[in-house]
């Protein structure tokens, strides 16, 4: 049932979206991309658990309640161990990135440098993610539910 849910919960957001809340979001792009990643990661844990029980206590505990610990020892190790990963990835979510390529693309020395030093981090970005993937534990693949 829950990936019913899943669907039902996006129809539910589009109409709401598209009928009422385009317009004010059009206005702050900042609360627009919050919008979208608050909504979007509520609807991985409705997509991922195996039932809606365990969605809705998975929930809960994201926002404090079902006695789990806002911060714990183990939140901390996480934070820790991904703290490289989570501000690659912050930074990436921002034009920055963007910004930054293209001005140094702006000569031809600069250009160059770029078609190469991209073709070189796209393959160490395959090299780390498939190091994670192997370090990681047994984890099947989530589309063998269906």
């Amino acid at each position: 049932w829950n990936f019913i849910v899943w669907g039902l919960y996006f129809a539910l957001f589009l109409l709401v979206e598209k009928l009422w809340l385009l317009p004010k979001l059009e206005k702050c792009r900042v609360l627009n991309h919050i919008y979208v990643v608050f909504f979007v990661v509520i609807s991985f844990v409705i997509f991922n658990a195996a039932g809606m029980v365990e969605a809705m206590d998975c929930i809960k505990a994201m926002f404090g309640f079902g006695g789990v610990p806002a911060v714990s020892a183990e939140a901390i190790y996480y934070l820790r161990s991904y703290a490289g990963l989570i501000l690659i990835g912050v930074v990436g979510a921002t034009p920055l990135g963007a910004k930054a390529v293209a001005a140094i693309k702006k000569n031809r020395a600069g250009e160059k440098a770029v078609n190469l030093l991209e073709s070189v981090v796209l393959l160490v970005l395959v090299l780390v993610v498939t190091a994670y993937l192997v370090d990681g534990s047994f984890n099947p693949f989530l589309y063998f539910r269906f």
